[in-house]
C-alpha cells in the first residue's frame, strides 16, 4: 500500500489506455498505469509506465515531426563507424547527446536531423565537417537574372559562366 504525497491518503492502481496528443496527431498507449488517491484525487503515473512510455511518446514525437528514430541514427553512425562520444564531439549537442538520441531519451533538432540525413546519403561530408582537406573548390554558376538585375536590362543576351574559386584554410 503507497501514500498519497500531497495528503498521505491512499493510493489505488488504475490501468487504462491512455490517449496522448501531439501537433493534432493521436497516439493511445495501452496499459498505462495511474496512481490515484482515495482522499485528494491526486492522479499519480506510475514509475514504470513513466519509463516504458517515455521512449514510446518520444517516438511518436520524432513521427509527427518527421525526424530520424533512435535506430536510424544509430545506423547512420555505425556507417561512420563513430562511437556516440564521437559523433557528438564532431557534430555537437553534448557528450551523451547521441546515447540520449539513439536510446529515444531526447530528440535531436531539426539542424541536427539534417545533418544527420546529409551524412547518410553523402558520408564524405564528413571530411568537410572535419576540414581535413587543405583546399576545396567552389563551382558557381552565375545567373543571368543575376545580371539583368544588376544591370537592369531585359536582354537575355548575357552569357553564364562558371567561374571556380579557391579558398585554402
Amino acid at each position: 500500500m503507497r501514500n498519497c504525497p500531497i495528503c498521505g491518503g491512499i493510493l489505488s492502481e488504475k490501468v487504462s489506455t491512455e490517449v496522448f496528443t501531439y501537433k493534432g496527431k493521436r497516439r493511445e498507449i495501452p496499459n498505462y498505469i495511474t496512481l490515484i488517491c482515495d482522499t485528494c484525487g491526486e492522479s499519480i503515473v506510475d514509475k514504470s509506465t513513466l519509463k516504458k512510455t517515455g521512449k514510446l511518446l518520444k517516438d511518436f514525437q520524432r513521427e509527427v515531426d518527421q525526424l530520424l528514430t533512435g535506430m536510424e541514427i544509430k545506423r547512420i553512425r555505425g556507417k561512420l563507424n563513430l562511437t556516440q562520444e564521437e559523433m557528438a564531439e564532431i557534430l555537437g549537442g553534448g557528450l551523451k547527446a547521441f546515447a540520449r538520441y539513439e536510446s529515444g531519451q531526447i530528440c535531436q533538432s531539426r539542424a541536427m536531423d539534417n545533418l544527420l540525413r546529409i551524412l547518410d546519403k553523402y558520408p564524405n561530408v564528413l571530411q568537410v565537417i572535419l576540414k581535413k582537406s587543405e583546399k576545396f573548390t567552389i563551382k558557381k554558376i552565375i545567373q543571368i537574372s543575376d545580371y539583368k538585375q544588376k544591370y537592369k536590362t531585359k536582354s537575355d543576351k548575357f552569357n553564364t559562366e562558371l567561374k571556380e574559386l579557391e579558398y585554402g584554410t
